[in-house]
């Protein structure tokens, strides 16, 4: 029983010296004096009145706290008013789920006028010393000159390949007469022997013309031999931007000689 009443003892002088805070430093109590004396700036303390503290904000579960962030949820704008003048678009046909934007389309460029086709002339081979003065005049007079080189024999046969039978020679030859070339013959020796002979030109453009002529007339199958000592020559094409300006190509020629003619 001693023991017994011991520890009641110790007990209520425990209990007496918690109340009188004399054990604070080792066991914190909610002993108002304690309270008083822990508290930071005492004076400073104010009774709020409940009309100034608000709505009281609503409390969150456990579950909902530890799932949903601490962020409030952003208010959505509201729609704007549909005007009732407006017309409807053809969006509002669209079935749910399909975009009514515009489609982009590729602007097609203007189209530009073609350049002017200008003027072109063509000269007769002529010698090296004025193939050079004739360009010289040419390029004077605003063109675009361009030369080609090529080999010129002393002379052009303009003939018919030897026909088969003599009887189809003097045939032949009675054809060529009455297309209007007269000085017609069989040749009987030459690398052209018994072809017919129509017509020896120092230029090789005069005789194209001749066989243009002749064929506009019916008469086919005519070929060139050039003859002689062949010798370099230039041939020259003038270019112009524009017709008037290829007007001059006639009297530039006529001063070197040189034959104008159309560009190939």
């Amino acid at each position: 029983m001693r023991w017994l009443l011991a520890l009641l003892v110790v007990a209520n002088l425990f209990t007496y010296a918690l109340f009188q805070g004399w054990l604070s430093p080792w066991i914190r109590g909610d002993r108002e004096p304690q309270r008083l004396v822990e508290q930071r700036n005492p004076d400073r303390l104010r009774v709020v009145p409940p009309e100034r503290l608000g709505p009281p904000q609503p409390t969150r579960s456990p579950t909902a706290s530890n799932g949903a962030s601490s962020r409030p949820a952003p208010t959505p704008l509201p729609a704007p008013p549909a005007s009732s003048n407006a017309a409807p678009g053809p969006a509002s046909s669209l079935a749910p789920g399909v975009s009514s934007a515009p489609t982009l389309t590729e602007a097609t460029p203007p189209a530009t006028a073609p350049p002017p086709a200008g003027a072109c002339v063509a000269f007769a081979a002529v010698d090296e010393p004025r193939a050079s003065r004739l360009a010289d005049a040419l390029e004077s007079a605003g063109a675009r000159v361009e030369s080609t080189r090529v080999e010129q024999a002393a002379s052009y046969l303009v003939y018919v390949p030897a026909p088969a039978t003599p009887a189809d020679a003097q045939r032949r030859l009675a054809a060529l007469r009455r297309a209007g070339q007269a000085d017609v013959y069989v040749m009987q020796d030459g690398p052209q022997r018994l072809g017919i002979a129509v017509g020896l030109f120092r230029s090789e453009e005069t005789a194209r013309a001749l066989i243009a002529r002749l064929e506009s007339a019916g008469e086919t199958g005519l070929r060139i031999a050039p003859r002689g000592a062949v010798t370099p020559r230039v041939r020259l094409q003038a270019r112009w931007p524009d017709a008037a300006g290829a007007s001059a190509a006639a009297t530039i020629a006529s001063r070197f000689d040189a034959t104008p003619r159309e560009c190939d």
